[in-house]
């Protein structure tokens, strides 16, 4: 991992510090050595040209080399410096150290051939006579204009050296006060530029993970605080952007899981895209997940895999009706999905279509059992009528019989279209009843008075469980009577001579129950779904032979969830079936 952004600007900042300062250092070092060089050497000529002059006038007045010695020596303190005077060939003739001064050459040609033409001379450097750095100068020595010799001054530097290392002492220590000043200063002028930068970072980071809340605290007007306020511009549009694409998305999702219709979805390899609970459970998916996953797979049914296939090589919509291994018929629509031209897969709506083939299924029922309810009273009809017309039955007494199955199959076509119509007119909901509190005891004692005669004529025992304490329930008189008539009814019809019926009501919450037990035959269970649809028998033969229609349960059935009850039945074969209503209670 490499050096985090502040340390990277801070040892910046010291570097660039540091060189700079050593920089300046050395250059004012020098600057000053220089100057004070400089300084030393001009107060050297400055005092050499008025040594020489004073010398010129010696030497023209006619006083020999030696004796300038003594003035040179007078002079020496009063210089401070070491001076020599040489003749027109270079060779010292005068000194300040008198009689032991050197002897001979003491610049070098070029130095002496310039001083010798009249210029002035300086330098600095080590002079091994003297054995140590020495700031020296040249004065030529005029006589009527003309150069006779020279005179030169040399002083030490030992003086200047002390001055020169205190200015560099302060030097060094200025430097050190500045960088310690500059780490400071750039500590936090590197923290204030990458505190933001590493909290945008972090920002960034739990963006990434799902997090949009982010903001930055702008502390500056500078570019970090612009770059900090385009972030959390940034954050605020990205936290609208995905609120609104996860709103949509939940919208989306909650269409699809709500809807009564299956959607599934493949890429072009036949892999599941998105499927809902819907297709899930039509298709039999066992494994929740099932995203990714080719859908060959995960059902065995294979006829859905194969309309995806055709539909993905075909490039067209295609739609197909199944039938599931469970008895449910599905139709199918399958669509492509594109996007810019290209396609990626496949899409179906799985609609369950079991509800209409099974109303077709009754509608076609309906016909048929309506068409046979009323040929088979009809066809006895003309049958007898034709005999009497043609004059077959001459006999009064078999006229008489004659006429009574007339009357009986017309009765029993009056009573089949009554029904018809009665439960056409309550599945319609146009029937208007007034509703009022009922006493579920007085209507029971009318239906068993009603229906005594069949009652005594196949010695039932009849038992009533229905008290007067019991609760009056919300409902139609005629319609409740209605009701325990056919159930009644039937139970008399099925219930074998000798047999008992047993009619009890209570209160259950807010509801009035009422139920209806026999002794008969019971019914199986296999028919105990479709016991409420119209024309439904159990035992075909015996209901037509008793004049039964098929259409009283169901009669009973759409009275009482009309008046917002429910029914229920409990059956085993041979013990009988027990018939059970539920109305709203009286508050």
């Amino acid at each position: 991992m490499g050096r985090s952004l502040f340390h990277k600007l801070l040892a910046s900042y010291l570097i660039i510090i540091l060189v700079t300062l050593s920089v300046v250092g050395l250059m004012f070092s020098e600057l000053f050595t220089n100057y004070y060089f400089k300084a030393k050497e001009q107060e050297l000529i400055t005092k050499g040209q008025e040594v020489s002059r004073i010398l010129a006038g010696y030497i023209n007045e006619g006083i020999p080399f030696p004796a300038i010695d003594l003035a040179l020596m007078a002079l020496d303190r009063s210089l401070n410096a070491r001076a020599f005077v040489i003749d027109n060939s270079g060779q010292i003739v005068a000194t300040t150290a008198g009689r032991f001064a050197p002897r001979g050459m003491f610049l070098d040609a070029d130095e002496a051939s310039q001083v010798l033409q009249g210029k002035v001379v300086s330098w600095r450097g080590f002079n091994p006579r003297f054995n140590q750095v020495m700031v020296s100068a040249a004065v030529p020595i005029q006589v009527d204009n003309q150069t006779i010799g020279a005179l030169i001054l040399n002083t030490s530097v030992v003086d200047i050296t002390p001055a020169i290392a205190v200015v560099r002492r302060f030097i060094i220590y200025a430097a050190v006060a500045t960088v310690i000043l500059a780490m400071v200063i750039g500590y936090y002028l590197s923290k204030s530029i990458s505190h933001p930068l590493r909290r945008i970072s972090q920002a960034t980071k739990a963006m990434s993970q799902g997090n949009f809340a982010q903001r930055i605290e702008v502390t500056s007007q500078d570019e970090v605080g612009q770059l900090a306020r385009n972030f959390n511009e940034l954050a605020q549009a990205l936290d609208d952007t995905i609120s609104a694409l996860k709103l949509e998305k939940d919208k989306v999702e909650n269409v699809l899981k709500n809807m009564a219709e299956g959607v599934l979805a493949v890429d072009h390899q036949g892999r599941i895209i998105m499927a809902n609970a819907q297709a899930a459970r039509t298709l039999g998916f066992k494994d929740q997940e099932f995203k990714g996953r080719l859908l060959a797979e995960l059902t065995s049914f294979s006829e859905i895999d194969e309309l995806f296939a055709d539909v993905l090589r075909e490039k067209q919509a295609l739609t197909a009706e199944f039938k599931l291994p469970n008895h449910r018929f599905i139709l199918a629509h399958v669509s492509l999905l594109q996007e810019n031209g290209e396609t990626f897969g496949a899409v179906a709506v799985l609609q369950d279509i079991t509800g209409l083939r099974r109303l077709e299924e009754l509608r076609r029922d309906f016909v048929a059992n309506v068409s046979h309810e009323l040929r088979t009273p009809l066809t006895s009809i003309q049958a007898f009528v034709e005999a009497l017309l043609d004059g077959l039955v001459e006999d009064p007494a078999t006229q008489s019989k004659y006429l009574k199955v007339i009357h009986d199959e017309t009765l029993r076509l009056k009573r089949l279209i009554h029904d018809l119509l009665d439960l056409s007119l309550i599945e319609s909901g146009k029937a208007k009843w007034q509703v009022m509190p009922v006493n579920l005891k007085e209507i029971t004692v009318r239906v068993l008075e009603k229906l005594m005669p069949q009652i005594e004529e196949k010695a039932l025992e009849i038992k009533t469980e229905i008290t007067e304490e019991l609760p009056p329930a919300l409902g139609n008189i005629d319609r409740i009577e209605q009701v325990l008539i056919n159930l009644v009814h039937n139970a008399i019809q099925f219930t074998p001579k000798g047999g008992r019926i047993e009619i009890s009501g209570s209160a259950c919450r807010d509801e009035i129950r009422v139920s209806v037990a026999d002794t008969g035959e019971g019914i199986p269970e296999e028919d105990l779904p479709y016991i409420w649809d119209r024309f439904h028998k159990v035992d075909k033969s015996r209901a037509r032979g008793s004049g039964g229609t098929g259409l009283g349960l169901a009669i009973v059935k759409h009275i009482v969830e009309a008046h917002g009850g429910r029914v229920e039945v409990e059956s085993e074969p041979g013990k009988g079936s027990t018939f059970t209503f539920y109305l709203p209670q009286v508050k």
